[in-house]
C-alpha cells in the first residue's frame, strides 16, 4: 500500500474534479501560498481534547460535518491528497483520521510544500471555489477501529506481548524520560526523506524496520500527543506492514490513567 502520491502526478491532476487536495499547515500559510485547488484543514480540527489533555480523534458525527463541508464522499470515489510541511507530522495526522472515518482512498504529498516551491511547482493565493456543491455530499464515517489503540488495548497486548510490538516516535530524549514500558524507540524523523521528501522510499523503510520487527508483528505507534505517531503508523504501511496502530492519546493519555511509566 503506498501512502504517498508523487508530486509530478499531483502537478498533472490540479484540476481534477476527482481529487480533493488539502494543506495542513493552517489557514495563515494557506493565505500566503498554497497549491491550486488545495483547501486548508488545521490539524486541530482533527483533534478532539480529552478530559485528561490527550489528543484523541474526533468522533463520528464531527468527521462526518467536517469532511462532508470539503466534499469527500461516502463512495470513496474522490481521492483526498494531504500536503504539509516538511519535518511537521500534521497531514499525516489528518490522513490517519481519514483512514479511521474509513476513506481510504487517501495519500500524502510525498514533499513538503518547500520543496514543491524549490522544484519550480506553482503555488497561487486564489482561494478555489468549490469544485461542485457540497450540500449533496455527504461523508458517514465507517471506523476502522483496527487502526486505532488505547491503553486498554495496550496493557492487554502487555501481558501477551509476543506478537505486539509497541513503538515510540519520539526522540531518544523523550524515551529515555518517560516511555511506555516495554515500547522501543523509532524517531518519526528517521523515517523522513534527506531532501525534503516526507518519507523515505518504501526498500529503505523495509529494510530499516525489518532489522527489528517482523512483518507478522502487531506494531501500536504513540508519541506525545498522536501527530508523530500518525507519521510513524504511515512509515510502516508504506514499508508493507498489514498490522499497524495508532494509540492517538499517546503519553500523555497514559500518563494520567496512572500507568507505570519507565
Amino acid at each position: 500500500m503506498m501512502v504517498t502520491v508523487d508530486s509530478k502526478w499531483l502537478l498533472s491532476h490540479l484540476d481534477d474534479p476527482d481529487i480533493i487536495i488539502i494543506d495542513a499547515r493552517g489557514d495563515m500559510p494557506y493565505r500566503f501560498g498554497h497549491v491550486k485547488n488545495a483547501f486548508p484543514l488545521d490539524v486541530e480540527r482533527v483533534i478532539s481534547l480529552a478530559d485528561n489533555g490527550a489528543n484523541l480523534v474526533i468522533d463520528a458525527p464531527t468527521a462526518e460535518k467536517l469532511f462532508s463541508g470539503l466534499g469527500i464522499g461516502t463512495d470513496g470515489s474522490k481521492m483526498v491528497v494531504v500536503y504539509g510541511k516538511y519535518m511537521d507530522p500534521s497531514a499525516a495526522r489528518i490522513v490517519w483520521t481519514l483512514m479511521y472515518h474509513g476513506h481510504q482512498n487517501v495519500k500524502m504529498l510525498d514533499v513538503g510544500l518547500n520543496e514543491w516551491q524549490k522544484a519550480g511547482l506553482p503555488v497561487t493565493r486564489q482561494i478555489p471555489n468549490q469544485k461542485q456543491s457540497n450540500e449533496n455530499v455527504h461523508f458517514k464515517s465507517n471506523i476502522h477501529s483496527t487502526i486505532r489503540a488505547d491503553a486498554d488495548m495496550i496493557n492487554a497486548k502487555q501481558q501477551n506481548h509476543s506478537s505486539t510490538v509497541i513503538v515510540d516516535a519520539r526522540t531518544p530524549i523523550e524515551h529515555m524520560q518517560a516511555k511506555i514500558p516495554g515500547s522501543i524507540l523509532d524517531n518519526w524523523e528517521e523515517g523522513l526523506g534527506p531532501n525534503g521528501e516526507m518519507m523515505k522510499s518504501k526498500e529503505e523503510l523495509e529494510r530499516d524496520f525489518e532489522k527489528r520487527i517482523s512483518k507478522d508483528k502487531q506494531v501500536i505507534c504513540y508519541c506525545h500527543s498522536g501527530a508523530r505517531a500518525s507519521h510513524k503508523y504511515l512509515q510502516f504501511k508504506q514499508a508493507g506492514y498489514e498490522n499497524v496502530g495508532v494509540y492517538d492519546g499517546s503519553i500523555i493519555d497514559w500518563a494520567q490513567r496512572r500507568n507505570p511509566i519507565r
